[in-house]
């Protein structure tokens, strides 16, 4: 069984009467890459801000890495965090960006600097001042920031916002080298599902400061996935047909549909032999979930806002 990282009881946040943050149950696995996924809005900095130690909740209760309470204290070193943007010094270089976070933490070590340059794929900007960089590279070097003392958990608020496409494949592949090979849980928040669909492992989708679905890649996959849909009355009458030819990965949906998850190109067969058995199909047809639909009709449409 997968160890939880961080978990959430209740989590609140109110400013006045207006709750950004209302009861959120959240749990994270080691090794992860988290989706937090929300409009703006939603209360995904609000919530992120709490766990990383700069905003106090109204209630609720936070664990990481099995500590609670005051002792959160105890592991706050533990996390790396870039929220909103990061806070670089425009006329120095990433090297010296990153040698200013290292004096604050007392951290002096030959190499290291290098290291988290090279993981972040800025090791060829040498002088060049910040100020000159793309908004990808000051991203990627916020990340960086984020990795001085080797956190355990990596916490980043919208960090491809506003990323021309290369800048977002930039961030996306510095992402997917901290957790592959660095081991590192990271709890990555966007409004742009598609994106996020790219790396994350499990998702958690916020509307309104609530925690409406906890859902793992493979989960979220089989909602979306291409299938056969078959509209039909009875769809229990069909289920011994299905079994007869082999199909195993199928849904009964409700009392018109059946969805079919394998063997796309035996649809018309299908059709064929549940006529036979004497069931009326009204539909049969493929189709597929885009994961942004399945999130506006999860949030109630693109007008909800």
């Amino acid at each position: 069984m997968s160890e939880t990282l961080l978990k959430t009881t209740g989590l609140t946040k109110t400013f006045g009467t207006y709750k950004a943050v209302n009861d959120v149950h959240m749990h994270i696995k080691k090794g992860a890459i988290y989706g937090f996924i929300g409009r703006n809005g939603a209360g995904k900095t609000t919530f992120l801000k709490m766990i990383s130690g700069l905003s106090t909740p109204t209630s609720g209760e936070i664990e990481l890495f099995g500590y609670k309470g005051k002792d959160i204290r105890k592991v706050s070193s533990r996390i790396g965090c870039l929220i909103e943007s990061p806070g670089l010094y425009g006329n120095m270089s990433a090297y010296d960006n990153l040698k200013i976070k290292c004096k604050l933490f007392g951290i002096n070590r030959d190499g290291y600097i290098e290291k988290i340059l090279k993981t972040i794929g800025l090791e060829e900007t040498g002088n060049k001042k910040t100020k000159h960089f793309s908004l990808g590279m000051k991203q990627r070097l916020g990340i960086g920031l984020a990795l001085i003392g080797e956190p355990d958990l990596l916490v980043l608020d919208e960090p491809i916002n506003g990323l021309d496409p290369q800048g977002i494949v930039e961030v996306r592949d510095t992402i997917l080298r901290l957790n592959e090979q660095e081991n590192m849980t990271i709890l990555i928040s966007s409004h742009i599902l598609e994106e996020l669909s790219k790396i994350a492992t499990d998702y958690g989708i916020i509307h309104n400061g609530t925690l409406l679905q906890q859902i793992t890649r493979e989960e979220l996959m089989h909602h979306c996935s291409e299938r056969i849909e078959v509209v039909l009355e009875e769809p229990k009458r069909a289920v011994p047909i299905l079994d007869s030819m082999g199909f195993t990965k199928y849904q009964v949906v409700n009392k018109e549909h059946i969805n079919i998850f394998e063997r796309l190109e035996d649809s018309g067969r299908l059709n064929m032999e549940l006529n036979k058995a004497g069931i009326m199909v009204k539909e049969i047809f493929i189709t597929n979930e885009e994961l942004e639909t399945y999130y506006l009709n999860l949030t109630g449409g693109a007008n909800n806002d």
